[in-house]
């Protein structure tokens, strides 16, 4: 056995933290969680230290049935006795939502003194062996479970079993679980928290990867997950909620996660943080001219390339599913008109452009298009409905615009944007999903350079603001306030898309639909 009274110690659940995390949902119970929670977000059960909630965790009647997306509990289950684990089981089982997972870490009787022999611990009163478990779990439960983890762990300071399973509403029982090198391949553990157009860009290298002979495991949010879910180059994902792990354990928890795969790839903060500077660190502090000449030439694509170590075969993009597809092209045939998709706002307050409503009008009265307005139902929606009401008191015709914010799931509004006439907007999410499709692109920059964004981009006109009216672009900058942005005194929108005139706009979309046209 691995296990000493010398080297032993520690709190036992940080032994597991960075495994575990990727099975802990939103709403995740920490039974047994003595001194110390596994992770701060999660509800702690026991009869103090630092439990959330004081109580007997086999007793979990304060909760609802099907009310939580996992349950954790670490060396707490041998501390019953055998005869009551099923029980104890099947009431942990309960809290479960379908698709749920009970993560387990307990002593394994093959690493750990046993009851009895000298150091074991006589709080202890059953001794579990591989398969234990798994056995009484069946017989406790009649839902069905996926095994996704069972690993006996001896190495350095462990003497565990570490398994996890989850909730079934069939009846079945699948073992699955994690395998070091599936089909003898290698893997790849790939990071990319972020918004829409960071999961576009982190897409372009998985390709390159899997000719390279990897297993894809793709770690995200189970939001960003949304976006690149059905690409064919992702193997399996690795989903982490947003914040669950505090920003000042981040690294220690990379590098132990680093350790399950034959290669780590961070593409966080590859360019946020990296190549638009962020308020607080000491690049955000630099004089503009100094950032433009050390982050102005440096394209986002060619960056994220050289860190994944892929050949700049450059392949970002969205994959739709047949329905989603079909659901598009249904929607804009339905149109009598070239359908334009317009990007109204990002996720910065710098990316709205304060003078969409003025061309959409001309859109709609001098030609027969019908224009898609996509926006957050946050503020986006806001956006849109003052748009539609200023266009509805213009005398536009109505019939022909479509705000789709709050409406269409993200999914469905990507899919939309590649059977489109032409997609509009700034330097978000949906143009990057059809950054090189053959769709006509329009894109007015902020606070990234045409070199930093599009230089790979496919049949796409960048529309740059005038430099004597914004002198400030580009900033690279990210911007969540007005703290560091520069706001034009006439229309309260960043300077930066104010010094863009409609006009210019306005031909770059005519332009566009004609090039389409001539196609």
């Amino acid at each position: 056995m691995t296990w000493s009274a010398e080297t032993s110690c520690g709190y036992e659940q940080d032994k597991i933290a960075a495994f575990v995390l990727q099975y802990l949902g939103a709403r995740s119970l920490d039974l047994g969680c003595g001194a110390r929670k596994c992770w701060p977000f999660m509800l702690g059960v026991d009869r103090g230290g630092a439990a959330d909630m004081i109580g007997d965790i086999a007793d979990l009647s304060m909760f609802a049935d099907a009310s939580f997306d996992s349950v954790f509990s670490s060396h707490a289950l041998e501390d019953f006795q055998e005869e009551r684990v099923p029980a104890v089981l099947a009431e942990w089982a309960r809290v479960l939502k379908p698709g749920g997972r009970l993560c387990l870490y307990v002593p394994s009787a093959n690493l750990y003194p046993l009851i009895g022999e000298p150091g074991a611990n006589p709080a202890h009163r059953w001794n579990i062996y591989p398969g234990d478990i798994e056995r009484h779990l069946l017989a406790a439960t009649s839902c069905g479970w996926t095994q996704v983890e069972c690993e006996e762990r001896g190495e350095a300071n462990e003497y565990s079993l570490f398994e996890v399973y989850a909730k079934r509403t069939d009846g079945q029982y699948v073992r699955r679980p994690w395998q070091r090198n599936p089909d003898g391949k290698k893997r790849v553990l790939l990071c990319r928290f972020g918004a829409i157009g960071d999961q576009i860009v982190a897409s372009s290298v998985l390709p390159g990867l899997k000719r390279q002979g990897y297993h894809v495991t793709y770690m995200t949010t189970p939001q960003a997950a949304e976006i690149v879910k059905h690409d064919p180059h992702i193997d399996e994902f690795l989903l982490q909620e947003k914040d669950a792990c505090p920003n000042v354990a981040l690294g220690p928890y990379w590098d132990t996660l680093a350790t399950r795969y034959d290669r780590f790839i961070n593409l966080s903060e590859s360019v946020e943080g990296a190549l638009l500077t962020l308020p607080g660190r000491l690049t955000h502090q630099y004089p503009a001219e100094v950032r433009r000449r050390m982050f102005g030439t440096i394209n986002y694509l060619e960056r994220t390339h050289d860190i994944a170590g892929v050949p700049y075969d450059f392949a970002p993009r969205f994959f739709p599913t047949g329905p989603e597809r079909a659901q598009a092209l249904a929607k804009v045939r339905g149109m009598d008109g070239p359908a334009i998709c317009w990007a109204i706002n990002g996720s910065s307050p710098h990316k709205v452009y304060p003078w969409t409503h003025i061309v959409v009008s001309w859109l709609l009265s001098r030609t027969p298009a019908h224009v898609v307005l996509m926006a957050d139902p946050g503020v986006g929606l806001q956006l849109q409905n003052g748009m539609l009401e200023c266009l509805r008191a213009g005398g536009s015709d109505m019939a022909r615009v479509h705000g789709i914010a709050g409406d269409w799931p993200i999914r469905r509004s990507l899919a939309f944007c590649q059977v489109a006439h032409c997609v509009v907007g700034p330097e978000t999410g949906p143009l990057n999903a059809v950054c090189i499709d053959p769709v006509p692109k329009v894109i007015y920059l902020s606070h990234s350079s045409a070199e930093n964004l599009t230089k790979h981009w496919r049949n796409t006109t960048v529309l740059e603001p005038d430099g004597e009216r914004a002198p400030c672009f580009p900033c690279h900058r990210l911007h969540s306030t007005w703290e560091h942005c520069h706001q034009d005194e006439k229309t309260n929108a960043a300077l930066c898309a104010s010094a863009i005139a409609p006009e210019r706009v306005f031909a770059a979309i005519m332009e566009s639909l004609g090039a389409r046209k001539a196609a």
